[in-house]
């Protein structure tokens, strides 16, 4: 909840200095009335009563000006100032706060303008990175596809060819692991540039969670991983695509696996949530008595939320880790293509991009920030399909971009 401002309103202050300086130059004229009307002869008791007076008017005028300096012509210039320099291209300039409340809305209206600025910038360079892929996958799929399925088809003729040969087959192992590797990309950067239709229906959050976590057990990739599952006893259901949903929970627990190894924790946790309740701040489990978790870390989460579109009640998914961590100036970056904080070679840097994409196609946002296991934390936020129980209708749902499917970042 956003606190009441108490800085003192402008023609509040402007008035109370004013009248304050006004009563006193009233009472200084009076006093130095009565103090020479009778101890001076009369000319000179009438010069040095216009003498005061005039005095007073400039010490009035001086005060008044001063008062509107401090109070409206240096904020106006300084707010004019940032928004040239902003204009220049200094996106980095803020407005200063000021002391009255209307100058300060002036300010945090130009800051939050720049804010805004800087986020479309940023959405743009990653709808271009986008488009960038889209176009690249088009161009090069033929000219790797083929290639590829020849080497493919070569190392098994080897194999056949090189049998009592422990050298020889592990030579053409690494040749099948790294042509398999190739495919992966490919088929990811072709995801990009597929289209298909979608076709959005209410799915089960919880149980799309647990069928991932069996799937990533099975395969043995949380084996070594403390996995903690805290789930909404209310079955909360979204509008989408299943397997999505499924691409979205795999990528996020493929990365929060890799961030703890060897060994560490992993939860995630869902839960149905209010958007009132969103912009207040909830105490979370482990936090003191009082303290209330953030909720709104970037301009961009808190957009969604304020956006007339969005519903009261929404599904909120946690999957955080023990891991080291996403730095503050990264938390954005991550979710572009081709962006990964792992050594080359170990990840394509897709992963998060998809599951950026995935999520706002189901008219959702993910963010990341520092999880109290002291690792990331990602936070995706999605409406309430209203086959949930207890859940508001929501507006129908459009899917309008294609949506790609990838295992790993």
């Amino acid at each position: 909840m956003t606190r009441p401002d108490s800085r003192p309103s402008l023609r509040t202050e402007l008035l109370v200095n004013f009248a304050v300086l006004a009563i006193a130059a009233l009472v200084f004229a009076v006093g130095a009335v009565v103090l020479f009307y009778d101890q001076a002869e009369a000319a000179r008791g009438a010069l040095y009563i216009s003498l005061l007076v005039a005095a007073d008017v400039v010490v009035l005028v001086v005060f008044c000006g001063w008062q509107i300096n401090r109070l409206i012509i240096r904020p106006l210039r300084d707010t004019a100032a940032a928004t040239e320099a902003i204009a220049n291209g200094d996106l980095r300039r803020r407005v200063s706060p000021y002391e009255s409340r209307e100058l300060q809305q002036l300010g945090e209206s130009v800051n939050r303008m720049t804010d805004r600025l800087i986020e479309e910038q940023t959405q743009l360079v990653r709808a271009e990175k986008l488009a960038s892929v889209g176009r690249l996958a088009a161009g090069i799929a033929h000219e790797i596809g083929n290639p590829l399925g020849a080497l493919s088809g070569y190392s098994h003729i080897l194999r056949s060819c090189v049998k009592g040969d422990a050298f020889g087959h592990d030579v053409i192992t690494g040749i099948e692991r790294e042509t398999l590797r190739i495919d992966r990309i490919v088929r990811g950067l072709l995801d990009y540039a597929r289209p298909r239709k979608p076709s959005p229906l209410p799915i089960d959050v919880n149980e799309s969670l647990r069928h991932v976590v069996d799937l990533l057990n099975a395969q043995g990739v949380l084996r070594r991983v403390s996995l903690r599952l805290e789930l909404a006893n209310e079955s909360p259901r979204v509008y989408g695509e299943r397997h999505d949903l499924e691409q979205v929970f795999v990528n996020l627990l493929l990365n929060a696996a890799h961030a703890v190894e060897p060994t560490g924790t992993v939860s995630i946790r869902t839960r149905c949530t209010s958007r009132e309740t969103l912009e207040a701040g909830m105490v979370r489990a482990g936090d003191a008595p009082g303290a209330n978790a953030p909720h709104l870390p970037s301009p961009r989460v808190r957009r969604w939320l304020d956006s007339d579109d969005r519903p009261g009640d929404v599904v909120k998914i946690i999957v955080a880790d023990s891991g080291p961590g996403v730095p503050p100036e990264d938390s954005e970056r991550i979710f572009d293509p081709f962006f990964t904080t792992r050594e080359p070679g170990k990840g394509t840097g897709l992963g998060l991009a998809i599951v950026m994409r995935i999520v706002e196609n189901f008219q959702g946002i993910v963010w990341v920030q520092t999880a109290r296991e002291g690792g990331a934390a990602f936070h995706l936020l999605f409406p309430l399909a209203p086959e949930t129980p207890g859940a508001p209708p929501i507006p129908s749902l459009e899917l309008v971009e294609p949506v790609p499917t990838i295992a790993r970042t």
